[in-house]
């Protein structure tokens, strides 16, 4: 591979301008983009403009706060290889299933190892589409931690043998965190136990200012949008944060800035190291198990996507929920941690299901621009096809249960 070179201003500027056409008013992007080729490492770049939830313009800038959802994963696959996986790698859920213990867990899910909770394999059902079946049939909202664990001890999700296929479960990493905030089969398990561990383990060392939805405040939050391609590309306003939130912070929980994300991404690269933190690349990055999804492989968190025609090789995570999208991706490096990635990337925007084009089958934009840049940097030029660029899947997401009716 040769030099890598820096994207262009007019480069980027061509990258969202469709999107905006759609949408002036609203609709905010934030790109990030680094290698150690660069000037100061890389740099971000923001386009269009963000009101809050009350109709106030907000600043689009290094500091904006935007919901990451699903790339929460990779920050609680890393939480997990820091305080579990470096100590022991074999345990299960089983191990922190005491009887009479605080994390009480139906015996179906006791064989469950914890690296299958964080690489896709655990067994439990599929759960980012409408049709899920591994939450109760009714439940309050928030969705509190508690609640969730009474309902996996008595009426657990169906689980097949795990480490056969992939699954995708945004549960298993919601038990995770669980296990994370337990510390060990005595203590009881907190949301409040488990954000403050990712604070004190991840955010801090990292110098990142990011937080927990319920942290967030809505006068500072940038308002979301929904996209609707059934017909032609409709949006509407969608409401903040989750159903599933608290109980599944550890699986989309995180509010972060273009800064923190930077951030984010020089560290997995291998470009700003930490100590602690750093030997854990390569267990996170590293192919965890036998089990393909086409032709991804699975790290802790992270997919592992080989090089295509027309694609980059990538380590990748995307995100998807009501009113925001992010995507990240770098090069994979042949030792994690000790030599860098030579490019990384990521897409932050305040709207789901905007996608490359007015089908429903298109490409999630932040996957699209995030692959489309790595492509840039390496002075490529990006195909006009975008579905050869992986994805976890199309929608990433349960969408919100109909409202309640009001009481008589």
């Amino acid at each position: 591979m040769g030099s890598i070179v820096e994207p262009t201003q007019t480069q980027l500027e061509d990258l969202v301008a469709p999107y905006l056409a759609t949408q002036s008013s609203g609709l905010g992007f934030a790109i990030g983009y680094a290698s150690m080729d660069f000037s100061n490492l890389g740099g971000l770049y923001f386009a269009g403009n963000v009101q809050n939830q009350f109709g106030v313009a907000l600043t689009l800038d290094a500091t904006t706060p935007f919901e990451i959802a699903s790339v929460s994963k990779t920050f609680t696959a890393t939480l997990y290889a820091r305080l579990i996986r470096s100590v022991q790698s074999t345990l299960t859920i089983g191990d922190y299933c005491v009887p009479n213990g605080p994390l009480r867990i139906s015996p179906t899910l006791a064989n469950i190892t914890l690296d299958e909770l964080v690489n896709y394999t655990s067994g439990l059902p599929q759960d980012n589409d409408n049709g899920a079946v591994d939450t109760p049939p009714y439940w309050t909202y928030p969705y509190s931690m508690p609640g969730m664990m009474s309902f996996l001890e008595a009426a657990p999700p169906q689980v097949d043998p795990p480490n056969e296929k992939y699954r995708y479960s945004n549960l298993g990493f919601a038990i995770m965190s669980a296990i994370l905030a337990s510390n060990d089969a005595n203590s009881n398990p907190s949301v409040g136990a488990f954000m403050q561990q990712m604070r004190e383990y991840i955010f801090k060392p990292l110098g990142l200012q990011a937080k927990f939805f319920n942290e967030a405040s809505l006068a500072e939050l940038p308002l979301g949008y929904d996209y609707d391609y059934t017909q032609s590309p409709v949006y509407s306003a969608a409401s903040p944060g989750w159903v599933f939130f608290p109980a599944y912070f550890g699986a989309g929980g995180i509010v972060a800035t273009p800064n923190d994300m930077f951030q984010w991404l020089l560290f997995n690269m291998g470009i700003a190291q930490q100590p602690l933190l750093t030997p854990l690349l390569p267990a996170l990055q590293s192919p965890s198990t036998s089990v393909q999804w086409g032709d991804n492989q699975f790290g802790l968190g992270w997919f592992i996507n080989p090089a295509g025609t027309n694609w980059s090789a990538s380590i990748w995570k995307d995100g998807d929920l009501d009113g925001f999208g992010s995507y990240i991706a770098f090069l994979p490096s042949a030792n994690p941690g000790v030599t860098a990635s030579q490019a990384g990337a990521f897409v932050l925007v305040n709207a789901d299901g905007v996608t490359d084009s007015q089908e429903n089958s298109g490409v999630e934009i932040a996957c699209a621009l995030t692959n489309d840049l790595l492509l840039i940097m390496q002075g490529e030029t990006p195909p006009t096809d975008k579905s050869v660029y992986p994805r976890s899947a199309l929608s990433r997401r349960q969408k919100r249960p109909a409202a309640r009716p009001a009481p008589r």
